[in-house]
């Protein structure tokens, strides 16, 4: 195996345990009904989301973002999967950033920090790695012709003179 491919199944399996976290998120906002989105009143104690209305909308944004990720991780080899992982990442960047900094509805915490650290790293790699390791370099062909080509020859099926296809 070369080194290519060992790369892209380590690359596969960080894609899977980002998504994996993403499901974490989304049992503990349905869990906990609070989510870094529900800013504390420190003399009440109680949540400003009464309603835990913020936490479960993005429990189900990251139950989303987890689905396109995984499908990302199946079906790398697919530019248009691989855009919309990118998309996800980006966005769940811009959620986080958004919500802290520009909204102020959420602190700059462990809980903010380190998923747009997580983010950012594997929208970096997503970005470059199926680039430089050519997964695209066969796209068009189907995957029986991949096979064919890795075999080093193909076959075609014999035809008589009419243009009929002959039975073997």
């Amino acid at each position: 195996m070369d080194v290519d491919r060992k790369v892209m199944y380590a690359f596969r399996g960080w894609i899977a345990f980002v998504a994996f976290m993403d499901l974490g998120t989304a049992v503990r906002s349905f869990i906990e009904k609070r989510s870094f989105l529900s800013k504390t009143i420190s003399e009440l104690d109680e949540y400003v989301d009464g309603e835990y209305t913020a936490s479960r909308i993005l429990g189900v944004y990251s139950i989303l973002k987890a689905l396109v990720l995984i499908h990302c991780t199946l079906y790398i080899h697919y530019k248009p999967v691989v855009s919309m992982g990118i998309c996800s990442l980006i966005s769940n960047v811009l959620l986080y950033i958004s919500e802290t900094v520009y909204f102020r509805a959420a602190t700059l915490n462990f809980y903010v920090v380190f998923p747009c650290i997580l983010n950012t790293v594997t929208l970096g790699c997503l970005i470059y790695l199926p680039n430089n390791l050519k997964i695209w370099q066969y796209q068009d062909l189907g995957e029986e012709d991949e096979d064919q080509m890795k075999l080093g020859g193909f076959r075609r099926k014999r035809t008589n003179r009419k243009g009929n296809h002959k039975m073997s």
